[in-house]
């Protein structure tokens, strides 16, 4: 795939945005970006029924940087992951930032973006640091056991490869532009498409992190990309954590689908594979006998992604199976 100039798109996925998107345009007109660094904001507008849009362009007008240009583009499928494809092939530019409508962002998160996808081409995605910011009078007391289901959190004490946690924070996570199309590419679409609506569905930017590991791209965490992600009383509720919860979970037995993948990969990637491939139903009889170390469901596991042909398993496992063979066989879609 032909990749777009070096330069910063930043995405923003609104769905009834209005009350919110004020707050997080003034801190992205306050970003200070050096001349030599083309950069852009693309509003995606997906579904809403409010007046979003004009919220977004009156705010834009009496605030907007010279050196950014402000775009809104209509996506009328709902569900996050829609939305930032969408937004994916409007870019300008091969670097993305996707904020979230609350997303507030320190004043060099743009610079940083650029600097950190700039430096190494095995980076496939990375965040930062994420703050917490709301309008209610006090967290309620769970919300320090919770807050990083919320996208709150420092991942690690230092910058540098977190490929083996298997996640950046997906609010401001940033990527390139040619890599986000290829790996949502449609033929082999992703199980987790993100919030739709109201629906408090998730774990899109974790499915995609997670398929990046499976194309051996680096996760990367770096301090100096920071943020405040504004958490309104409305969703310190114990009714809007519970239904956040149930989302998460949901996701998450699909993403222990791709850990398992992950693992096995891990295991396997400096192996010959047609020869594992010939040894695996002999691996399976052994593991099933108790004659053999090895767990039977990694051996299954093994030979369910490595055989060239159909074998039962699951929705997650089946969509797992065509995103690795894409890779495998080298016909890696462009």
């Amino acid at each position: 795939m032909k990749k777009a100039p070096h330069g910063v798109s930043v995405i923003i996925c609104c769905y009834n945005s209005s009350k919110r998107i004020g707050d997080t345009l003034r801190h992205l007109a306050n970003q200070e970006v050096t001349p030599d660094v083309p950069w852009e904001i693309l509003l995606i507008n997906n579904a809403s029924t409010d007046d979003t849009i004009l919220t977004a362009m009156e705010t834009w007008a009496m605030c907007a940087p010279s050196n950014a240009v402000f775009r809104v583009i209509t996506e009328v499928q709902p569900g996050q992951m829609y939305a930032r494809k969408r937004g994916a092939r409007e870019a300008l530019f091969e670097f993305l930032l996707f904020c979230d409508d609350d997303n507030w962002l320190h004043k060099d998160y743009v610079m940083h973006t650029y600097r950190v996808m700039q430096q190494d081409d095995s980076i496939g995605a990375a965040g930062g640091r994420n703050y917490p910011v709301t309008n209610a009078d006090a967290y309620p007391e769970w919300f320090e056991t919770y807050k990083d289901k919320y996208a709150i959190g420092i991942p690690a004490n230092a910058s540098g490869d977190v490929s083996h946690k298997g996640f950046v924070l997906g609010a401001g996570l940033i990527t390139r532009k040619s890599l986000f199309l290829l790996i949502n590419h449609d033929t082999y679409p992703s199980l987790l498409n993100g919030r739709n609506g109201n629906s408090l569905t998730t774990g899109d930017d974790f499915e995609y992190c997670k398929r990046l590991l499976l194309w051996d791209f680096k996760l990367y965490f770096d301090k100096e990309l920071e943020m405040q992600h504004f958490i309104p009383r409305e969703r310190l509720t114990i009714d809007y954590r519970d239904r956040l919860m149930a989302g998460i979970e949901q996701a998450g037995k699909v993403l222990y689908q791709y850990d398992r993948a992950i693992y096995l990969h891990r295991k396997n990637r400096r192996k010959n594979r047609w020869r594992l491939l010939f040894m695996s139903p002999f691996r399976l009889l052994f593991s099933k006998a108790g004659l053999s170390s090895r767990k039977f469901e990694d051996e299954w596991l093994t030979f369910y992604y490595l055989a060239p042909f159909e074998l039962k398993g699951s929705e997650a496992q089946a969509s797992i199976k065509s995103f690795l063979t894409a890779k495998m066989s080298g016909h890696v879609l462009s």
